[in-house]
């Protein structure tokens, strides 16, 4: 058999699938790249509201503080009687306006005055739960409590005396009242629905654009991947039919080894290796001369060393292209028999990799079950027996129950189909796999 035409038809559907993926992607990620900036610039503008509204208490502290002192400079440490009654009135007036309560401490953080607003008793007992954070010198300190549905703002100030020397602290319990509360939520709110609206509009203007710039390299990524693919494709069928095979041996073997790797749950990246290394699983071959390569009677020791050899000739070729060189660990190993007796290495149980393990079950199956030159296909129960008494010796056992499992369907999808059919549908199939790795 030769490589089918290509289907124009299948060639639109493959590109329009194409395209319609990469934009996907795009859009995708553009939307990813609207939601973290709507997050992002929406905790900017939460964290520039909370501190204009920190400034502003900050502010009203100080001022405050100013006013119990009325302009004289008072050592907190050092109050008469007369002076402490003074400013013990003046804290009480302060309640009554802008604070729920007023204390004054000490340059030793000892308090030294208090004064509570009517009815908000219980506040000053849950604040004693929490220790005072004293400020550095020169700086103030804030913290914000929530109690029964009120958000609270504690603040604590120096207190400056002659010489502009600190002599104690000035710390207000700020209620934060409902109407300042909802003018913060408002204008919050409309500050993250301009927000959110511009990175909308952004990102919508920003997609045509992005698929314009990109038309040219999705065009040329498609035309790289299918010209990758058909490589891969081309070796591993001139191989085929080099080696007296047929072409189809090479889609219905990576079919099968492809399922059982999905069935096992290998990433794509594996996933595209075993592929890889499925088509090519015997690209060396081309380098072993005829009458080896084409004998139809038994190897001597000697040929049979030779044959041997396609393995690392196929190694070698691999290496020439960094694309499919990630199917090495197939066309390396998949002559490796889990007790140890395969070659080029011996390897044995798990040291062989999972893909020549896969692969190894595949092509034998397929072999088994395909009519050759030189013998009838099997049936497949007898394919699946020789494979169960082979578990262990050949082949992975865990695998060989998995594949024996999944694999009459398989068949049975496969030798329903004409063989066009087959190849096209498995082309696309493994089309797939490597268009999730192009954007």
């Amino acid at each position: 058999m030769t490589i089918p035409p290509n289907n124009a038809s299948a060639d639109s559907q493959a590109a329009l699938a194409t395209s319609r993926f990469i934009h996907r992607k795009i859009l995708i990620r553009l939307l990813l790249g609207w939601f973290i900036l709507c997050i992002a610039i929406g905790g900017i503008i939460l964290w520039l509201e909370i501190s204009r509204f920190k400034h502003y208490v900050h502010t009203l502290a100080i001022e405050e503080s100013a006013i119990l002192s009325d302009g004289s400079a008072y050592d907190v440490g050092k109050l008469d009687a007369e002076t402490h009654e003074l400013l013990s009135n003046r804290a009480q007036q302060l309640v009554k306006q802008h604070f729920l309560i007023v204390e004054l401490y000490d340059a030793n953080k000892r308090l030294r005055i208090e004064a509570i607003r009517q009815g908000e008793e219980n506040i000053e007992s849950w604040i004693d739960q929490y220790r005072h954070r004293f400020p550095q010198q020169g700086e103030f300190t804030n913290e914000f409590h929530f109690i029964d549905d009120q958000l609270l703002m504690v603040i604590l100030v120096p207190v400056m005396g002659q010489g502009n020397t600190q002599t104690g602290y000035f710390e207000g319990i700020y209620l934060v009242d409902q109407k300042t509360m909802e003018a913060i939520k408002s204008d919050l709110l409309r500050s993250l629905i301009f927000v959110t609206i511009s990175i909308t509009f952004t990102t919508l203007l920003m997609y045509p654009v992005i698929l314009t710039l990109n038309r040219g390299l999705i065009r040329l990524s498609d035309d790289l991947l299918q010209g990758n693919l058909e490589l891969m494709n081309v070796l591993g069928c001139a191989i085929a039919e080099r080696d007296s095979d047929t072409n189809s041996h090479n889609y219905r073997v990576t079919y099968y080894a492809l399922k059982l790797g999905e069935t096992v749950g290998l990433q794509h990246e594996d996933l595209r290796s075993l592929i890889m290394g499925a088509f090519l699983h015997d690209v060396g071959k081309i380098g072993i001369r005829d009458p080896i390569l084409l004998k139809p009677d038994q190897l001597t020791p000697q040929e049979f060393e030779i044959m041997k050899s396609h393995v690392s000739l196929g190694v070698d070729i691999l290496r020439q292209s960094s694309w499919i060189s990630s199917g090495r660990d197939v066309v390396e190993f998949h002559h490796e028999k889990y007790d140890g007796s395969g070659y080029p290495k011996g390897l044995s149980g798990e040291m062989i990799p999972i893909n020549a393990r896969i692969f190894a079950i595949a092509d034998v199956f397929d072999a088994l079950t395909s009519k050759r030159p030189y013998k009838a296909p099997w049936a497949i129960d007898d394919a699946l027996n020789y494979l169960v008494q082979k578990s262990g010796q050949h082949f992975d056992p865990k695998l060989v129950q998995l594949f024996v499992k999944i694999v009459p369907t398989l068949y049975r999808e496969l030798n329903t189909m004409e063989e066009n059919q087959m190849v096209r549908m498995l082309q696309q199939r493994i089309a797939s796999h490597f268009l999730v790795a192009k954007v």
